[in-house]
């Protein structure tokens, strides 16, 4: 009876030596993975609120002074080039050159995917003679022939309706230029439903001078594709850039001229342009938004705007006095984020501190912290499984680790028991001799 107790204690002995040595650690360390998984989430999701709230909205606001900034130097380039060409020989192939050499990607989709293509930055240049008469027009096509020449004295022979830009740069002094407003035939809602986008140009132009004096004017026609691409693509709340920012989350990016007039925005019917009798669409007042808004048949301007959206003309004031910032603000029920930055190019007629426009960027700050709690939820989600999938494998663990410790704990107790038995054979040996 002896030894059977003597038995039991050693192996309850070596079994709780093995579960304090081995087990007992084991269980520390799954309970502080669990922990740390937890605190790793809740670390997690209140980092990422704090970002929708906070760090988020300065990040936007610094994205929209570097939108304008690479706006205001893409026209000083404009500029450069405007000078060069006023001092080209002036024949058909110096023409096809400057336009084949003067390209930018755009961003453009294909098989789904978004791709870059390279597009000509000007889609023409011509030289008018000192009567204002077309001379010599090179177009991304070709060469444009003689029926196709027009008199620009008259401004309202231009392609969108009236256009001065023969008149204007013809009485500036050398080294002066002009350049234009963003002109373009206007598409209505259901073209723009239907895929029509706005395709839009800026007239650049400058006088040219010889030994006679007064020779006539260069004309470059940029292709206002290029000057839409630094927003049309541009998700605030989204680093990557994306084919077509839409406007159904209210968080786009646009940009507006120093007259108010949207250059650029997710809806391109409402981007000032000329209908099919070259005559300007009417702009968008209180008396005929209703009708207006619904066929897409006006132009939108910030500036009249304020029934609308009272913060629109304050926006707009705010950053033709060169400052930048954001605002945030109800709108029917609504929480509006709005960063805005004016575009510093001060250029020929671009005075300080209005220079040529402002970018903006708003958010539906509702919308997007939906998002961000749908965020939070999978955080908590993965965290969740992370901790049942830690107490599983400490749970697998401890049996696996107990099953070992008893088999150990048996082979041990059954050795200590043989070698104690040898050694009372031995003992036994020794008294009978």
């Amino acid at each position: 009876m002896d030894e059977d107790i003597k038995s039991k204690f050693n192996f309850s002995s070596i079994a709780v030596s093995f579960v304090i040595l081995i087990v007992l650690p084991l269980v520390i360390v799954g309970v502080l993975i669990s922990r740390g998984v937890v605190k790793v989430g809740e670390e997690a999701t209140q980092a990422n609120l704090q970002v929708l709230d906070d760090q988020q909205k300065k990040a936007i606001e610094i994205r929209a002074k570097n939108l304008a900034d690479l706006t205001a130097q893409f026209l000083s380039e404009r500029e450069k080039d405007i000078r060069i060409a006023t001092i080209l020989p002036r024949d058909k192939a110096t023409y096809s050159n400057f336009l084949n050499s003067n390209k930018r990607d755009v961003i453009k989709t294909s098989n789904g995917e978004v791709v870059k293509v390279s597009v000509p930055v000007y889609r023409e240049i011509t030289f008018l003679n000192r009567a204002g008469k077309e001379v010599l027009k090179v177009t991304s096509t070709g060469v444009a022939g003689s029926g196709s020449l027009k008199d620009m004295s008259n401004p309202q022979n231009g392609d969108f309706g009236e256009e001065l830009y023969f008149v204007k740069a013809k009485g500036l002094a050398p080294g002066e230029f002009y350049m234009g407003p963003v002109a373009g035939k206007h598409i209505t809602k259901a073209e723009f439903d239907a895929g029509s986008r706005f395709d839009g140009v800026v007239r650049i132009t400058a006088p040219v001078f010889d030994a006679k004096g007064f020779a006539g004017v260069i004309a470059l026609t940029l292709n206002a594709v290029h000057l839409m691409e630094f927003t049309d693509h541009i998700v605030p709340t989204d680093l990557s850039y994306v084919a077509e920012a839409g406007i159904e989350n209210s968080d786009y990016t646009f940009m507006v001229d120093r007259d108010g007039f949207v250059v650029s925005h997710p809806l391109d019917y409402l981007i000032k342009g000329v209908d099919a009798s070259k005559k300007a669409v009417p702009v968008l007042t209180r008396a005929n938004y209703e009708d207006l808004n619904a066929t897409g048949k006006g132009a939108m301007n910030v500036e009249q705007l304020g029934f609308f959206d009272e913060n629109l003309p304050k926006i707009h004031r705010l950053a033709l006095d060169g400052q930048s910032g954001s605002l945030t603000y109800t709108l029917n029920g609504t929480r509006i984020f709005t960063a805005y930055a004016p575009i510093p190019y001060f250029g020929n007629g671009f005075v300080r501190p209005a220079g040529f426009g402002w970018i903006g960027m708003t958010v539906d700050i509702d919308k997007y912290h939906a998002l961000g709690q749908e965020k939070v939820k999978d955080i908590q989600q993965k965290v969740e499984r992370w901790q049942k999938a830690s107490i599983t494998v400490v749970i697998v663990s401890l049996i696996l680790v107990l099953f070992i410790a008893l088999i150990l704990a048996r082979g041990i107790q059954r050795s200590l028991s043989r070698i104690e038995g040898d050694s009372n054979i031995s003992t036994e040996d020794r008294n009978n001799k």
